[in-house]
């Protein structure tokens, strides 16, 4: 199987870096030493491939006028080639994804001020808004010197924000404990880091990044921490609404790690998008051709090891263990997976799976650990961002 593309030599990624698309001709053999890899998949071709790049701010044509935030969840596969076997955690997030219901109604009989958003109405303190918010305060200086509604003497303010987010936000402002309370649910952090960035809250709008950061990390040792296997596993499972969601607060450090979540998922949804949520054109791009590269880095760089075959000493062993064997377990366990799928950062534990005696897998270890590192920092570069170190500046 070949294929080819029109594409131009370079495309323009979002933030003025170019992207250089290669192209992988081959096939996969088991009967080489050498395994080439193909990454097109569900007959979706190069073509389809169209680049329309824009300005970082602001939403684009191709979202849905209100974004949802439904879980895309990764596709079914064969034993996937990088995934660890592990029994289900018991703190595994399935059907609780909002916040609970509240029993502050947010209309204060002493509230100076009636916020309307969509069909509700929330009568709060307007000096409490100002103190949080320079917007705010901007807002309702605005709305008393101007010819506005009332109702009581209050002035009602009409917001274009969801409503049920705006809840969110009021409550995370009246009550201090409010946030840590459901910060562990997904669309909550959203509401809070989507408003918090619109109304200009630097301290709210910092601790939610932090905690969504959680899920989406911006360090290799986060990404390989234990104790946020719940917020990467949430995180994968709601990665389009994460892409649309760090373009819209402009937080480029959430892109390199979302958009390898991305590359992840079958070509068919980075395309189409799943349960109403869909990607812009720059961030279908930078996926795509990312996907590529990192296919390319997972074979030279971080598992090589299982796209060679071992090499015979001249004893004509390839271990002074004799580990015998080895060619066998490696083909029959590289015949179950699926090479269309990067797992480029995860960790590959399955040593004695691919016949590999700890004598055999010490230098690969070795070699697999320096790998992801170095996949890690060239990370924003692959989907043609700046270094980590930019792009979290």
């Amino acid at each position: 199987m070949s294929t080819t593309s029109s594409f131009p030599d370079y495309i323009t990624s979002t933030i003025g870096h170019l992207f250089s698309p290669k192209v992988i001709d081959g096939t996969t053999s088991f009967a080489c030493e050498y395994f080439q890899t193909i990454f097109l998949d569900e007959g979706v071709s190069m073509e389809e491939l169209r680049v329309k790049d824009y300005q970082l701010g602001g939403r684009p044509p191709s979202y849905p006028l209100k974004p949802e935030f439904c879980g895309v969840s990764l596709a079914p596969e064969r034993h996937s080639l990088f995934d660890i076997e592990k029994p289900p955690h018991p703190n595994e997030i399935e059907e609780s994804h909002s916040p609970p219901p509240h029993l502050n109604d947010l209309w204060y009989d002493d509230g100076s001020v009636v916020l309307k958003a969509g069909n509700d109405f929330f009568r709060v303190h307007g000096s409490i808004l100002s103190q949080k918010s320079s917007v705010f305060a901007t807002i309702l200086l605005q709305s008393q010197t101007e010819n506005t509604e009332t109702h009581e003497g209050c002035p009602v303010v009409a917001l274009g924000d969801d409503a049920e987010e705006l809840r969110q936000l009021l409550l995370t402002i009246y009550e201090i404990s409010y946030f840590e309370d459901n910060a562990q649910y997904f669309v909550y952090l959203c509401a809070v880091l989507r408003l918090s960035t619109k109304y200009e809250m630097k301290r709210l709008r910092d601790l939610a990044l932090q905690r969504l950061k959680r899920g989406v990390p911006t360090t290799l040792a986060s990404f390989d921490d234990p104790e946020y296997q719940d917020d990467r596993a949430t995180a994968q499972k709601n990665v389009l609404a994460v892409i649309n969601l760090a373009r819209e607060t402009k937080c480029l450090e959430l892109f390199p790690c979302a958009y390898y979540y991305c590359s992840r998922l079958p070509t068919s949804t980075i395309f189409k998008g799943s349960g109403g949520v869909i990607l812009a054109l720059p961030d279908i791009t930078a996926c795509m051709l990312g996907k590529e590269q990192l296919l390319n880095v997972q074979r030279q760089t971080t598992h090589p090891f299982l796209y060679t075959l071992p090499k015979k000493t001249k004893s004509g062993s390839r271990c002074k263990n004799r580990c015998e064997g080895n060619d066998r377990l490696l083909l029959e366990y590289l015949q179950r997976q699926d090479f269309r799928r990067p797992c480029t950062l995860e960790q590959f534990i399955d040593w004695e799976k691919i016949g590999a005696c700890k004598n055999c897998a010490s230098p690969h270890q070795s070699v697999h650990t320096k790998g992801r590192q170095e996949a890690w920092a060239q990370l924003p570069g692959i989907f043609g961002l700046e270094s980590w170190e930019k792009i979290a500046a």
